[in-house]
């Protein structure tokens, strides 16, 4: 949270990209109407009128009123996922509409930083983890301080990579939370020095995993532990992280052998990171969650915000 090092602090994290991905694409029309498809299809005869906040930002940023069609699809829902989708979304319409209009942002920091702006005026609050992450793409130290956000790739094996994708996958909670009721709390509780003491141990725990990460040989069973310990912290700076349900989601999956885990994103809902203590007790634990939660395997995915395809 911007809270936290804009006092003097910096921030770190640990961040990855995964192969699940939104898709925009963004055409100038024949006639005067501004088209989104999103959810629902809305057609109007101007871009201010969109109901669709992030499409009607980043269109009306680039100057587009008129005469265009944006079709939005995703891998997972846009909101509430804990997956970063909507930075995803956001980034992908900033240089959608950039390269559409011949204004491609080269700079990628500034891509981020202006993704970072966009989300803020559609109503979204947090920190920049998921814009940068989304941008870059990749798994990435990322570092904030009030001056700059630093970022530098991770030092891991393509051996190493597999073995943690072997083990790790993701659950479903049933549940998809409101981000704002969850974001809005984490600022105001840094007020407190407690509050602050449990993001500042977040922090180090962040250096912890990179080190382990980056070591020599890794420790499968350290991984686990280090995601129990991130998700019991980050509970104690909101208690809207977490809900009886989820509680007792992660029980029963650390009883069938998953050695670790935690909700993904501001928590309150969306998807819950697991990681089980060998692959064929993953697979064993998806199967037994079957149909009652949706379980995904995941890969690690090295492609930040990219234009895929344009004929022009």
């Amino acid at each position: 949270m911007e809270s936290f090092y804009l006092n003097g602090d910096s921030g770190h994290v640990i961040s990855s990209t995964i192969d699940l991905y939104n898709y925009v694409s963004i055409k100038d029309m024949f006639d005067s109407n501004v088209r989104v498809h999103h959810a629902e299809i809305e057609t109007e005869s101007i871009t201010s009128r969109i109901k669709h906040n992030y499409s009607r930002i980043a269109l009306e940023h680039f100057g587009i009123f008129k005469g265009i069609e944006v079709i939005l699809t995703s891998d997972v829902m846009t909101t509430g996922s804990g997956l970063g989708a909507s930075s995803s979304m956001m980034s992908s319409l900033i240089l959608g509409c950039s390269v559409l209009r011949d204004n491609k942002l080269f700079n990628k920091h500034d891509l981020a930083e202006l993704n970072y702006k966009l989300e803020l005026e559609a109503g979204t609050s947090g920190g920049k983890q998921d814009q940068y992450a989304t941008v870059f793409g990749g798994f990435n130290s990322i570092t904030f301080d009030k001056n700059k956000v630093a970022l530098k790739k991770v030092k891991i094996s393509g051996e190493k990579l597999k073995m943690l994708e072997e083990r790790i996958f993701l659950v479903f909670t049933n549940m998809a939370r409101e981000i704002k009721e969850v974001q809005v709390n984490p600022d105001k509780n840094l007020i407190s020095e407690n509050k602050r003491s449990y993001f500042t141990a977040l922090k180090d725990l962040s250096y912890e995993f990179l080190n382990v990460l980056e070591s020599k040989t890794l420790h499968i069973n350290e991984i686990g532990k280090l995601l129990e310990e991130s998700w019991k912290l980050k509970k104690s700076t909101n208690h809207q992280s977490s809900n009886p349900f989820i509680d007792q989601l992660y029980e029963a999956l650390k009883k069938k052998g998953v050695t670790g885990g935690k909700v993904l994103g501001a928590g309150g809902g969306g998807f819950l990171l697991a990681f089980a203590k060998d692959p064929k007790v993953k697979e064993k634990i998806k199967y037994e969650l079957y149909p009652n939660f949706i379980a995904l395997d995941i890969k690690f995915s090295f492609k930040g915000t990219e234009i895929l395809w344009k004929n022009f």
